[in-house]
């Protein structure tokens, strides 16, 4: 009797509350907005296809048909991409979790173009035979393909989430992927797997400051969505909405791979199977500025305005100083680029800190600091993916990748056009006239220094000038040092020539004629609120 009392009593309760505060509110099925959402249904599908024909299909045509399954997949997803563009199709999505705008529609179809390009490095690892293209019987697993689609699968949801909830599940999703990823390199079994497991632990511990973050994030404002909170916090913001946010912050930060969340990036960056390293150092910056420009633009009040540029500008300083001088005692090229990686985090950054008040007119376009900050991601993806694609082609006796620099002494001046290129990429880093990476830097610099904070840019002027050093010692031991009996340098013929020629063509055309830049990234960094 006692149970059924108990019963009665809640039953009871809950009618006197219904008529307290009125029936209960039948919830009503989301908008999904189809015609939005179909980029990235049309990754998440090709990736499930990737993952069948991984099981199903045998031999030699595996690898075959898994590169025309994801080179379908990106070039649908892109086509799709450019006609929602084009078509004016804005708005939320996905039971208003996601958004589609300006920025967003950009960063998908940059980190659709990084990842094709990507691909054709796959390629080379996959379906080459492993005598021919590495000297053992080993060689990188088809896996790789459909990995790499899920990770990017997570990251055109990561650019777009307009909730924190669903900005923590794209984390997630593009997180996982990567780590197995990192573990690849058949050729060096207990680097690659030693990367990959420092990446997972680091990366889990960025996620879980992430999630308590975005739990008192909840906490001090009662919503998850991004307009909410920023109408909440316009009113006052307490410890608790201060502190969550600062965590949600970090955990981004990890990603990007600025100080002093940075310390995974010298041992992935050289562990990971360089195509899997060309992959994630621009995709997974792309959608880190992508997801962190959005927060900064939406959320952070006006009140607290001062005191985020301050952090952001302290953070900036600390990585462009620490990746500028750091990559001047490295021997390898690949951790040489994952020191300067840093940097490039550093001023990226900066343009963030002149969010507010930097914007600028060019062309009767509209440039700030999210247009800023892609158009330095884009023309350092386009040195990123080059430089990675000509590692690939420097080995040992051996038939391994040749990363010292001791290996590539003369290799500038045996083969000219690699060393042509690796010139053109490094100018580029360095933000040399007539090459896409000083079009990047003074975007990136003239937003904080129409802003008012011109100290910043006169310390990225200075350590810009250090950071160069390492990249032309680079270049002089490519050029002016006797080649190595002991280095093999395969021809950059197939998919890697072909990266190698578009990407530096690009990073010129970039320099010489920055318009197209600005027209095609101009007015893209006015983030919709929802």
């Amino acid at each position: 009797m006692t149970a059924l009392t108990a019963v009665a009593y809640d039953v009871t309760a809950v009618a006197q509350s219904s008529n307290r505060y009125g029936s209960p509110e039948v919830m009503e099925a989301p908008d999904l907005n189809y015609q939005i959402l179909v980029p990235l249904l049309v990754l998440f599908a090709g990736a499930c296809l990737a993952v069948l024909f991984e099981a199903m299909v045998k031999g030699t045509q595996r690898t075959v048909v898994q590169v025309f399954t994801v080179g379908a997949t990106l070039c649908v997803a892109l086509g799709v991409l450019a006609y929602n563009f084009t078509h004016d199709r804005f708005g939320t999505y996905g039971g208003g979790l996601l958004i589609a705008d300006k920025p967003a529609y950009i960063m998908q179809a940059l980190l659709i173009v990084f990842t094709l390009g990507a691909m054709f490095l796959f390629v080379t690892h996959t379906a080459k035979p492993a005598r021919e293209a590495l000297g053992d019987n080993r060689q990188l697993e088809s896996e790789i393909h459909a990995l790499a689609l899920f990770s990017l699968f997570g990251m055109t949801m990561f650019v777009a989430s307009s909730n924190l909830l669903m900005l923590f599940i794209a984390l997630e999703v593009l997180s996982l992927p990567l780590y197995v990823l990192c573990s690849l390199d058949r050729y060096r079994p207990n680097r690659s797997q030693e990367a990959s497991l420092k990446y997972f632990l680091l990366g889990v511990v960025a996620a879980a400051l992430m999630l308590y973050g975005i739990v008192l994030v909840f906490g001090a404002t009662g919503s998850f969505d991004y307009t909410t909170i920023a109408h909440v916090a316009e009113m006052g913001t307490e410890a608790n909405f201060l502190l969550g946010f600062l965590f949600i912050v970090a955990g981004l930060l990890f990603k990007i791979g600025a100080v002093p969340f940075h310390s995974w990036v010298p041992d992935v960056y050289q562990g990971a199977p360089t195509p899997v390293t060309a992959f994630m150092a621009i995709a997974t910056k792309l959608a880190a500025f992508g997801a962190l420009g959005r927060l900064l633009t939406l959320i952070v009040p006006m009140n607290d305005e001062y005191t985020w540029q301050l952090v952001i500008a302290i953070t900036a300083a600390v990585s462009m100083a620490y990746g500028a001088i750091v990559a001047i005692a490295q021997r390898d090229v690949k951790r040489l680029i994952a020191y300067s990686s840093i940097g490039h985090a550093g001023f990226i950054l900066a343009a963030f800190v002149g969010a507010p008040g930097g914007a600028f007119q060019v062309a009767g376009l509209q440039i700030t600091a999210m247009s800023a900050a892609i158009i330095y991601l884009l023309a350092y993806g386009l040195a990123t993916i080059g430089a990675f694609a000509v590692v690939t082609l420097v080995r040992d006796k051996d038939g391994k990748e040749a990363t010292d620099f001791s290996s590539w002494a003369g290799v500038g001046r045996a083969h000219p056009a690699i060393g042509a290129a690796f010139v053109i990429y490094f100018l580029s880093f360095a933000g040399i006239p007539l090459t896409g990476g000083f079009i990047g830097k003074l975007s990136a610099f003239a937003v904080p220094w129409l802003a008012g904070h011109s100290w910043l840019v006169v310390v990225a002027l200075l350590l810009s000038a250090v950071a160069a050093y390492p990249y032309f010692r680079f270049l002089t031991i490519m050029f002016f040092e006797p080649v190595k009996d002991t280095t093999r340098v395969r021809s950059a013929s197939g998919s890697v020539g072909v990266i190698i020629a578009i990407t530096a063509i690009l990073t010129i055309v970039m320099g010489v004629l920055p318009t197209w830049v600005i027209s095609l990234v101009g007015d893209a960094g006015v983030f919709l609120a929802g």
